[in-house]
């Protein structure tokens, strides 16, 4: 038996990181480049701090600000269009995770015929693009900036398919955070929980992955809380930029399963935000799988902080788990679906999605039909 796993792009890390943009695009000598921003980071410095590093270096820059939560195909074709009718070298996503997707599916155009919907599929494909991507994280709990996927809607049927795009570097500035608002530090460190729990019992799992994973874990358990209460912290901040960045490097080779399965099925029907989705069906997907992968338990247990006797099944690991993440949401206050408006029949109604999503097949428990259903009353009915 053998394993394989990849690194990243380049990682630029630390506070005044986005002073280096302009020189560093400069040096893949790029002349004029896109920046990909969304409406949360509209009307604030950052989008400034990062056209002024790319003037000072000589770039031109041009800005697409289209992007919006859980960006559609058609923004995608439009990012596409604007980037063409320009002639721009060079990509930079700026934001959460919607903008640094898009910038990467906007990349899949540069060389390609057509529209996005001809690559964003529901088996992803890997696309091998030249035109240069560079990530700039605002939030700290994607981890876009360090994988190769990026995930886009598509309206029409329902669903949130993706695509793999390798890129170039990432610009991680801690700095950026500290105007995040209080509940999207919330929804982004847990979706950053998600994909370090998920990667570490994924069935593609890696030495790689593990260690990573546990490392986020514990920063993640440590300062999401003080980030949340205390907003102008730099150390936390600091802190949970690195942890959704070391989430993100575990699961760009193992993929996540049931949790995002499930978190997909909400946001492509209610709406609902990535990060909130992920964290609201974290513990339901830790309690499901907790049985098949008894010993991964016991250490994500171990970096949330859970004290354990050494003699628990993998069962009680799972409920523990459970039960830590669901105390953390509460000290979050994040709302839960049923306060959202949400009802449980309709969420239950989401068993064929979570059955069908490419993700599922990497869960260590088989995603019947009888198991989504459970997987999806706990999710509901476990925090109200």
């Amino acid at each position: 038996m053998y394993q394989q796993f990849s690194r990243s792009a380049a990682i630029i890390f630390g506070c005044g990181a986005i002073s280096v943009l302009g020189e560093k695009v400069k040096e893949l000598g790029c002349k004029k480049a896109m920046c990909v921003i969304d409406k949360g980071i509209e009307g604030t410095p950052i989008p400034d701090k990062a056209i002024k590093s790319l003037n000072d270096a000589g770039v031109d820059v041009v800005v697409f600000n289209g992007v919006i939560a859980d960006p559609p195909v058609d923004v995608v074709d439009a990012g596409g269009d604007l980037a063409k009718r320009e002639g721009v070298d060079c990509l930079i996503g700026v934001g959460g995770g919607s903008s640094m997707d898009t910038a990467k599916a906007i990349a899949i155009l540069m060389q390609n015929p057509g529209k996005a919907k001809d690559y964003i599929l529901a088996k992803p494909e890997y696309y091998d693009t030249k035109t240069p991507v560079i990530l700039v994280p605002t939030t700290a709990g994607t981890g876009s900036e360090v994988t190769a996927v990026c995930i886009i809607s598509r309206p029409e049927l329902g669903a949130k398919w993706s695509a793999f795009v390798n890129t170039n570097f990432a610009i991680v500035d801690p700095e950026l955070t500290l105007s995040l608002p209080k509940r999207e530090t919330a929804h982004t460190g847990l979706d950053a929980l998600a994909h370090a729990m998920e990667a570490m019992t994924s069935l593609d799992w890696n030495p790689h992955s593990d260690v990573v994973g546990e490392a986020a874990i514990r920063k993640i358990a440590k300062y999401l809380i003080k980030a949340y209460n205390e907003p102008d912290n730099i150390e936390a901040r600091s802190e949970m930029m690195l942890a959704a960045n070391l989430a993100g490097l575990a699961f760009n080779n193992p993929l996540t399963h049931v949790g995002h399965a499930a978190a997909d099925a909400l946001s492509g029907h209610f709406h609902t935000a990535h990060g909130y989705g992920c964290g609201i069906c974290l513990p339901a997907a830790m309690r499901i799988s907790a049985p098949a992968v008894p010993e991964k338990m016991r250490v994500i247990a171990d970096a949330m902080g859970i004290p354990l006797k050494g003699s628990e099944t993998g069962e009680q690991l799972g409920n523990l788990v459970a039960d830590k993440i669901l105390e953390m949401m509460r000290a979050l206050n994040v709302k839960s679906l049923k306060e959202m408006g949400y009802k449980r029949e309709d969420v239950l109604s989401f068993v064929p999605d979570v059955v069908s999503s490419h993700l599922s097949n990497h869960c260590p428990v088989k995603i019947t039909d009888e198991v989504a259903y459970k997987v999806l009353a706990d999710i509901y009915d476990s925090y109200q």
